[in-house]
């Protein structure tokens, strides 16, 4: 009888690594963008225009949370073939477009991050924004972003959207 009972209990020990690593869970939705601190949406290829565009407003919706406050002005610039909705959208949030690069300028519209390299590094003042359209991802040109926090990412079909701000 002691040793069935032995036996049964060396079974029990035995068996608790085994029920122990059973337990882990896959992180959830969500909770990585909750621990890394960046945003990532991702559009469905081959969906439908609507959904599309309703993945853009949540992008643009991200960009309105970030403009900056605290100015008295904040002013545009848009470089390179920019939809004309993205510079409505900002110029009805009170965002003043400028015809030419200058000082005044805290919000980069680019969409070749190759091209607009040098204008990148004409921002000066921290906390500008730099809302990037490109067809690279995140991890071809992370290594040229390293000035730039990277708060929202979003992948499209065609197209990957950045909203960037200097650190």
């Amino acid at each position: 009888m002691k040793q069935t009972i032995n036996i049964s209990i060396l079974v029990m020990v035995l068996s608790i690594p085994f029920a122990l690593s059973q337990t882990r869970k896959a992180i959830p939705a969500g909770r990585y963008e909750a621990l890394s601190g960046v945003k990532i949406s991702h559009s469905v290829k081959g969906n439908e225009s609507t959904l599309a565009k309703d993945s853009l407003g949540l992008f643009w919706t991200e960009v309105a949370k970030h403009i900056p406050q605290g100015r008295k002005e904040n002013s545009f610039f848009g470089s390179g073939a920019i939809d004309a909705n993205f510079k409505t959208f900002l110029s009805s949030k009170g965002v003043l477009e400028s015809h030419s690069f200058d000082s005044k300028v805290n919000i980069l519209l680019s969409d070749d991050i190759s091209r607009d390299s040098e204008l990148f590094k004409k921002i000066k003042t921290k906390g500008s924004l730099i809302i990037l359209k490109d067809k690279h991802g995140l991890k071809e040109i992370i290594s040229t972003l390293a000035r730039y926090e990277v708060l929202v990412y979003q992948t499209e079909a065609d197209n990957n959207y950045f909203l960037l701000k200097l650190k």
